[in-house]
């Protein structure tokens, strides 16, 4: 019986619609050829090679696991893809576009940078994102100097992706970042201020430390994360001035971002336990307790022994308790007396918070001490007193 053969379209139009087929359609019945005789699971057409197989896959995703496998298909084909991934970056079908430009930017080929330009410079067709993305992680020259162009593109969608994009460039793109960060709309200069982040430039700080004064919330959160990348004492201060933002998500990052100094931001922040307002000396001793180096300890000594008033006395202790050092766990002993109980109860948790034998036994020692009224029968003593005697306190 004879079966009439399909035609095959002679032209395929520019634009057509890619109609990607299902997986279904290419699911072949185990069999000695196709399978070892103890793996009797059911193949896709893809498993078995050939571009067509692999290209129908790819299409054929829906899910990110099931592009992500097509994905390292395609990369590991030998058969030349890159026209076909082409075709399919200008589909009317977004979502094939943006799984070609995907694909085009991991293939890495140079052959693909003139289209991928034309897509990120059309945010019409919602894949500028992908597609500047794509360029970027080509990598080339042409592709770095072709993104740092469209940093000027009339578009705020597009000169946004395109300094997102731009935080894999490395030194080239500092210069257009920092432009960017000082003239660009806020979408733009948040993405700017991420990339400038990643690449990490000393060159860039002193514009991120002007973004922290003069930025919307969200770009100075972005430039609070760039400084604690770069990692520039310079930017300490700055920094440490954020640590009374009414915002919580800034002051946290700015937080973050002086922990990642380290040891040259504990003098900005140490500033600041002198500060007439309680509310500062308190978010500066919890800074410091996060900052976590031993060389804090002193200061937050100071203020749990002599401040004034109970809350802030009450976030030295938990500090001294985040850095747990042998002196943290001296100096929250001798706050066991102290006037106010939320204190000692904060000391106490503190010392539970310090996994030590000395923190362990002078919690043991509080627990087991007599109360009686007006009066407190305990064994606490100093560390390296060796002689055994109780002390009376009324």
């Amino acid at each position: 019986m004879n079966t009439q053969e399909p035609k095959i379209p002679s032209k395929v139009t520019h634009n057509a619609k890619i109609t990607p087929p299902k997986i279904e359609d290419y699911r072949i019945p185990a069999s000695p050829g196709y399978a070892l005789p103890e793996d009797r699971r059911i193949m896709t057409a893809p498993e078995l090679g050939g571009e067509s197989a692999i290209l129908a896959e790819f299409d054929a995703a829906a899910r990110s696991d099931q592009f992500s496998v097509a994905l390292q298909k395609l990369i590991r084909c030998r058969d030349n893809v890159i026209p076909a991934l082409l075709e399919r970056l200008e589909s009317d079908d977004v979502a094939v576009a943006k799984k070609a430009a995907i694909a085009l930017g991991y293939l890495r080929s140079p052959l693909a940078i003139s289209s991928l330009i034309e897509a990120t410079k059309n945010p019409y067709r919602q894949i500028h994102w992908q597609a500047a993305s794509a360029l970027s992680w080509i990598g080339s020259s042409e592709a770095i100097n072709a993104l740092v162009k469209l940093l000027r593109h009339p578009s705020i969608q597009v000169q946004a992706a395109v300094a997102k994009a731009l935080g894999r460039a490395s030194l080239p793109a500092v210069s257009p970042l920092v432009d960017a960060l000082k003239h660009s709309d806020d979408m733009v200069k948040v993405h700017a201020a991420h990339s400038l982040g990643q690449i990490s430039s000393p060159l860039a700080v002193t514009t991120l430390i002007e973004t922290l004064e003069n930025g919307s919330k969200s770009v100075r959160f972005e430039a609070a994360w760039a400084l604690g990348q770069i990692k520039s004492p310079l930017s300490a201060n700055s920094l440490a001035s954020l640590l009374t933002e009414n915002d919580i998500s800034v002051q946290s990052q700015a937080v973050q971002a002086l922990k990642n100094i380290g040891v040259p931001a504990i003098s900005a922040v140490a500033k600041m336990l002198n500060n007439s307002s309680s509310h500062t000396r308190s978010v500066a001793a919890r800074t410091l307790g996060q900052i976590g180096m031993e060389e804090v300890v002193p200061l937050l000594a100071k203020i749990l022994r002599e401040d004034e008033y109970a809350y802030v006395r009450c976030d030295a202790a938990l500090a001294l308790g985040e850095i747990g050092t042998h002196d943290a766990v001296f100096y929250l002993s001798q706050s066991l007396k102290d006037r106010d109980r939320s204190v000692r109860s904060a000391v106490l948790r503190a010392l539970a918070q310090v996994n030590s034998p000395e923190a362990q036994e002078i919690l043991h020692n509080v627990k087991f001490s007599v109360s009686i009224p007006n009066y407190s029968v305990s064994n606490v003593k100093d560390f390296g007193d060796e002689s055994d005697f109780t002390i009376i306190q009324s």
